[in-house]
């Protein structure tokens, strides 16, 4: 892995994004509208390496490793072009059309929140600020 010492690491910054993204109201309010239980699996980066978020019923909830429930959209791809994606450096779109992102499952509802990428990334550079990894914020 180019940006991450081991496979805790990005989980744990990935969470921490995630919990900023349930609290914005823009955020949480389209995460709502997917509905559906996703896993993002980077378990080519090492077996514990994926979490998941539930938007169903119009509840946000994350974790890491896999879910207890069958996820309904699993994106599998590395931890480095997740760290690339949340960044808002690889468009998720051309990602899944070049390979570097595997879908399984529809993820028609997570990509009509590709738009707020820009927002995401936001957060995201500040959990790695707030966290003495400032280092990994991508310009």
């Amino acid at each position: 892995m180019e940006f991450w010492q081991d496979t805790k690491q990005p989980i744990d910054a990935f969470l921490k994004m995630f919990e900023k993204c349930m609290v914005d109201p823009e955020l949480s309010a389209g995460l709502k509208k997917v509905n559906q239980v996703i896993l993002f699996d980077y378990t080519q980066d090492g077996p514990d390496c994926s979490f998941w978020i539930d938007t169903r019923g119009g509840k946000l909830t994350a974790g890491a490793g896999k879910p207890s429930d069958k996820p309904d959209l699993i994106m599998s791809l590395s931890a480095d072009d997740a760290h690339r994606s949340w960044s808002n450096k690889l468009n998720p779109v051309m990602a899944i059309t070049r390979g570097k992102i595997k879908v399984k499952g529809s993820a028609t509802g997570l990509l009509k929140l590709a738009p707020k990428l820009k927002r995401v990334a936001e957060l995201y550079n500040e959990v790695l600020q707030e966290s003495g990894q400032a280092d990994k914020i991508l310009k």
